[in-house]
């Protein structure tokens, strides 16, 4: 007859598959994963990408018009730049950045967050970041899943020189159609058209004007 492993030997045994276990958790558990942008080989959105790339960096006052389609109302926004000093005012909110200090205030009634609240202006389907980095991501994605020839055209828009491109993209029922996208030679965000809003360049300046709080 078989003999039976003593008691202790078993413990050991199943303290060690459990302290294996555990190991092994920790070793294959869930890891941090890097996002990859979307690969863009087309020319005409490539150079929209391109003067979007240097909005951050670049010293400007804009004046903007964003309409949302679902209301049609159109909402005045003002974008000042100089260095790491931004202020982003889009309706009655207020988005200020100086390099080390954020806030995030209501106009009329000085409420005011330490941090950059994107909540404020959600209504508009946009960030504070619309006019240089939001809509870049945007028009990566886009530039992407295109499923035809994308067209590049070269505009005025409030009398300055811009790259403008229209991608076919899938039709959904929330998203379907041409969009497009322009960026002033100078950098920012230019002209933005699609089916969840419609954002317009009303005037540009190479100066930074009223950057203070």
């Amino acid at each position: 007859m078989p003999r039976r492993a003593p008691r202790h030997a078993v413990r050991a045994t199943v303290a060690g598959i459990t302290a294996l276990g555990t190991l092994t958790g920790c070793i294959t558990g869930e890891r941090p994963t890097l996002i990859d942008r979307p690969s863009v080989d087309d020319p005409a959105a490539r150079a929209v990408l391109d003067r979007l790339d240097t909005s951050s960096t670049t010293e400007f006052t804009a004046t903007y018009e964003i309409t949302p389609t679902l209301t049609g109302q159109p909402t005045p926004a003002t974008v000042v730049q100089s260095g790491t000093r931004r202020r982003v005012s889009i309706g009655d909110v207020d988005f200020i950045s100086d390099g080390t200090m954020t806030r995030t205030c209501i106009r009329d009634d000085g409420d005011c967050v330490d941090f950059l609240d994107d909540a404020r202006v959600s209504d508009l389907n946009i960030t504070h970041r619309f006019w240089g980095d939001a809509f870049r991501a945007r028009l990566e994605l886009d530039a992407s899943r295109r499923i035809g020839f994308s067209e590049a055209s070269d505009q005025l828009i409030a009398g300055h020189p811009a790259a403008c491109v229209d991608i076919p993209i899938p039709s959904t029922s929330q998203l379907s159609g041409t969009v497009q996208y322009c960026a002033l030679d100078a950098g920012p965000l230019a002209r933005y058209i699609g089916a969840d809003v419609r954002i317009e360049l009303v005037e540009f300046s190479a100066t930074a004007d009223g950057i203070d709080p």
